[in-house]
C-alpha cells in the first residue's frame, strides 16, 4: 500500500511533480483564454521548469558546508554529478522543443528566461523578495503559452483569475520558507521568513489568505468562472489546512507533498471540460 506514496515522494524529491503541476496550470489557463497549446510548448515548459528547479536544488546543495539537513538537499548532494548530467541531457532536449514552439511563444519565453537566469545568479542578493520574485517567476511561465497567443483586452475577472494564481504561488513558497526557518537559518540561507521574523510571516499570510477569500468569493458569485474559481478555491483550502496545522505537516517533509500536489488539482478541471 505504500508503492504509491513512496513513489510521489520521490517524484516529488526530484521536482517531477513540480514539472507537470506546471503543465496541468498552463494548460488550465489555455483553456480559460481559450487557446489550443502545441505538445511542443507544453512539454517544453515542463522541461524548463524541471531545470530552473533542480539547478536551484543543486546551487543550494554546493553551496552548504557539510551534509545537508534537508533530505531534498542531501539527494541532490549525494548525486551532483549525475543529477548535473541529466540536466544537461534535458536542456539539449528543451532546446529542441523549443526550436519548434510557435514564435511568439519563443520570444515570450525567451525574454522570461533571461529573468529567470538573473533570479538564479541574483537570488541570495534579493532575500526579502525572493519569494515574491520567484512566485511571479513562476506563474509568468504558467501563463506565458496562453498569454504570448492571446490576441485582444483580457477581461477583469480572467485578470482576477491570474492574480489569485499568483497569490497562491506565493502562499505556497512562504509557507515552505516558513517550514524550512530552522535548516535556512543553520545553513545561512536567506528567505522572507528569516528577514521577517517568523510572527510577521504569519501575519503575512493570514492577510494573504484574508485577500484570497476576498477574489475567490467574488469570481465564484459573481462571475461566470465559477468552476475555475473553485479549482483555485481548493487549492488555497489546502494551503490553509498546511497553515494551521503546520505541526502535523513538518515531519519527512509532508508538507512539501501536500503544498506541491495542489498544482495538479486542475487536471480534475481539465478531464471535465476537456
Amino acid at each position: 500500500m505504500k508503492v504509491l506514496p513512496n513513489a510521489y515522494r520521490f517524484l516529488n524529491l526530484i521536482s517531477v511533480d513540480i514539472a507537470c503541476g506546471a503543465m496541468v496550470c498552463a494548460a488550465f489557463f489555455a483553456h480559460i483564454f481559450h487557446i489550443q497549446l502545441l505538445h511542443y510548448g507544453i512539454a517544453s515548459l515542463g522541461i524548463t521548469v524541471w531545470i530552473i528547479y533542480t539547478v536551484d536544488h543543486l546551487l543550494d546543495a554546493s553551496r552548504l558546508k557539510g551534509e545537508a539537513s534537508t533530505r531534498r538537499h542531501r539527494f541532490h548532494q549525494r548525486y551532483f554529478v549525475l543529477i548535473s548530467m541529466v540536466v544537461i541531457i534535458a536542456l539539449l532536449i528543451d532546446v529542441y522543443m523549443v526550436l519548434h514552439v510557435r514564435r511568439q511563444v519563443f520570444s515570450w519565453g525567451l525574454g522570461l528566461a533571461v529573468l529567470v537566469f538573473l533570479y538564479l545568479l541574483l537570488q541570495r542578493w534579493i532575500s526579502p523578495f525572493k519569494e515574491f520574485v520567484a512566485a511571479l517567476l513562476y506563474s509568468g511561465g504558467i501563463f506565458l503559452p496562453a498569454f504570448s497567443l492571446w490576441q485582444g483586452i483580457i477581461s477583469g475577472p480572467i485578470i482576477y483569475l491570474m492574480i489569485v494564481f499568483v497569490l497562491t504561488a506565493l502562499i505556497n513558497l512562504i509557507l515552505f520558507s516558513m517550514f524550512d526557518l530552522e535548516e535556512d537559518l543553520k545553513h545561512t540561507q536567506p528567505s522572507l521568513v528569516i528577514f521577517s521574523g517568523e510572527q510577521n510571516a504569519k501575519i503575512i499570510l493570514r492577510s494573504l489568505f484574508f485577500l484570497q477569500a476576498l477574489l475567490i468569493s467574488s469570481l465564484i458569485f459573481i462571475t461566470q468562472y465559477k468552476a475555475e474559481a473553485f479549482v483555485l478555491a481548493t487549492m488555497n483550502f489546502v494551503l490553509c489546512l498546511l497553515f494551521v496545522l503546520h505541526h502535523r505537516f513538518k515531519n519527512e517533509d509532508n508538507y512539501r507533498l501536500f503544498g506541491d500536489i495542489i498544482f495538479l488539482f486542475p487536471l480534475f478541471y481539465l478531464i471535465v471540460n476537456g
